[in-house]
């Protein structure tokens, strides 16, 4: 695996000199429940034509899935550590393991008997454009789903809050995630949730819950084509504590009960892999608002390590020299509810 800017981490004040100044090694990690993780196969293309021969000129191939990448932001932000709980399976989910353990992601990982789905995404770097292909993952048995749940419950006492990673494998039902969310709320602890499929009766549950989605799925949680609508529609809906919302390079939004706001993302110069932008978006949001920065400004932390990642061919990666230059250029603005 090619993973650029390891050898250029810096503390987390020179990202964020207002984050809280605890030890590193006294802070609770973060569980990312990330159970349908992928090896990721990157192919690089000068250019990209659908229906054509490509050739790539370029290949990225490592651990990937909305958990890992959440827990690799985390890493690279060094501030609050990541853990990860994913089931994975097979030789895939063997060299998937494998090289967390080299990259030094914490994780514990329930085996399932079929192997772990391979994502492949064609980067056209002509046009910034990325096409997908991504195989469908696999149901856990019913006693691997119990083993994750367990494993899930073990962590609840010393965490310092747990993040929701990505749509579930197969056809695993939406309990999966409504029980641990209800045990996450008993424990009394933040949920951030980055998932919207099936995701209404998650959201339903009173506690200390963010979401944080793009615009495409904050439209589909709430029907309606409106994304500032559908914003509000769902805040008063369901009893969350906050909604943020991302729309690639476009216009992003954070509301609560008290205040609604949009940013202006800069103009990037060329974008080489937004693949992990989102989770990255998520790691450095929820760490900053676990450590008390005001949530507006977690998020907008949150989009400039995001934006940075996209100077990166690896999802979860980025240079946090560059997130606080973009921080400085990205315009928060209030909405009149």
């Amino acid at each position: 695996m090619t993973m650029s800017n390891t050898n250029k981490i810096t503390t987390q004040n020179k990202f964020n000199p207002n984050s809280c100044k605890k030890n590193l090694s006294s802070l609770k990690p973060i569980i990312a429940v990330g159970p349908n993780p992928a090896w990721q196969k990157t192919l690089f293309f000068e250019k990209f034509i659908f229906g054509e021969v490509n050739r790539a000129d370029a290949i990225n191939s490592y651990p990937s899935g909305k958990g890992i990448n959440l827990c690799r932001a985390l890493k690279i932000r060094q501030y609050h550590p990541g853990k990860l709980l994913q089931f994975a399976g097979g030789d895939t989910g063997e060299q998937l393991c494998r090289l967390l353990d080299l990259e030094g992601i914490l994780h514990e990982t329930v085996k399932v008997s079929e192997p772990t789905r391979i994502c492949t995404t064609c980067l056209c770097r002509n046009s910034s454009k990325m096409t997908e292909i991504i195989e469908p993952s696999h149901t856990p048995e019913p006693a691997a789903i119990d083993r994750f749940q367990k494993l899930l419950l073990k962590h609840l006492s010393h965490c310092a809050g747990v993040a929701f990673c990505g749509t579930l494998p197969g056809n695993t039902d939406i309990f999966f995630y409504q029980q641990a969310a209800e045990r996450i709320v008993e424990a009394g602890l933040p949920l951030l949730i980055d998932s919207w499929r099936n995701i209404v009766p998650v959201l339903q549950i009173d506690g200390h819950i963010l979401l944080k989605v793009n615009a495409e799925e904050i439209k589909r949680i709430a029907e309606i084509d409106n994304t500032r609508q559908a914003i509000s529609l769902v805040l008063d809906k369901y009893p969350l504590e906050a909604i943020a919302v991302t729309d690639g390079p476009g216009q992003a939004y954070f509301a609560d009960r008290n205040i609604f706001v949009s940013y202006d993302l800069p103009i990037l110069p060329k974008i080489i892999n937004p693949l992990g932008s989102g989770d990255t978006v998520g790691a450095v949001f929820f760490s900053e608002y676990l450590a008390g920065t005001e949530p507006q400004e977690a998020f907008a932390l949150g989009l400039a390590a995001a934006s940075a990642n996209c100077l990166t061919p690896i999802g979860g990666d980025f240079d946090p020299e560059a997130a606080t230059t973009i921080r400085t250029n990205i315009v928060i603005k209030t909405i009149e509810k």
